[in-house]
C-alpha cells in the first residue's frame, strides 16, 4: 500500500510541475563543489541542480557536506550547500545560463540554510549574494558564488557582523 501511495505521490508531483508552465529540469547528482568560509574550506558532493524555466523560473543548487554525510551541522539540520533564486523569463534551457549572474535567496524558515557544515559553527543565511553560471556543457553546469551571510548558531543567536563566503563547483542537471 505504501509503495503504491509513494508512486502515486511521485507521479502527482511530476504532473503538477509540468502543469505549472515552463519546464522542470532536475539533476542526477555526482557534482562537486568547494566552499570557503572564515572558519575553513568545506568540500561538497552530490551537487545537483534543479531549474524551472519560463515566467516563474527558478534555480536550486544543492549538495551534501562531503566530510560529514551522516552528521548534523546544527541540531536537526544536515550539512549542505543550498543556493536558490529566481531566473529571468528569457531562460528557456540550461544553455541559456552560461555567463549569467543572478542573486540567490534565504528563506529563513527555521529548517533551511544556504550553507551549513560540521565545523562552521552554525548555519548561514545569505544577506546578499550572487551565483554566476560560468559554463554549461551538456548536463554539467559550472558555477561560482559569493556573498555576505548571517551566521545562526542553532540556539537562537546570530552573528552581529556578516560572514563572507564563496565557492565554486559543478552541478549535474538533466535537460
Amino acid at each position: 500500500m505504501r509503495k503504491a501511495f509513494a508512486t502515486g505521490v511521485g507521479i502527482t508531483v511530476i504532473l503538477v510541475a509540468a502543469a505549472c508552465g515552463g519546464s522542470v529540469q532536475s539533476g542526477g547528482g555526482g557534482g562537486t563543489a568547494k566552499v570557503t568560509l572564515a572558519d575553513g574550506t568545506f568540500d561538497v558532493n552530490n551537487v545537483e541542480m534543479t531549474v524551472e524555466t519560463g515566467a516563474d523560473g527558478y534555480f536550486r543548487i544543492e549538495g551534501d557536506d562531503a566530510a560529514n554525510p551522516d552528521k548534523d551541522c546544527v541540531f536537526g539540520l544536515s550539512g549542505r550547500l543550498a543556493l536558490y533564486g529566481d531566473l529571468p523569463s528569457t531562460v528557456t534551457s540550461l544553455a541559456d545560463l552560461a555567463g549569467m549572474e543572478v542573486p540567490f535567496e534565504f528563506s529563513g524558515d527555521g529548517d533551511d540554510a544556504n550553507l551549513c557544515f560540521v565545523g562552521s559553527n552554525g548555519l548561514l543565511g545569505v544577506q546578499a549574494g550572487t551565483v554566476q553560471f560560468t559554463a554549461v556543457e551538456g548536463s554539467q553546469v559550472t558555477f561560482t558564488f559569493s556573498g555576505s551571510f548571517t551566521l545562526y548558531d542553532g540556539e537562537g543567536g546570530e552573528s552581529a557582523v556578516p560572514v563572507s563566503a564563496s565557492g565554486s563547483g559543478t552541478a549535474h542537471a538533466t535537460q
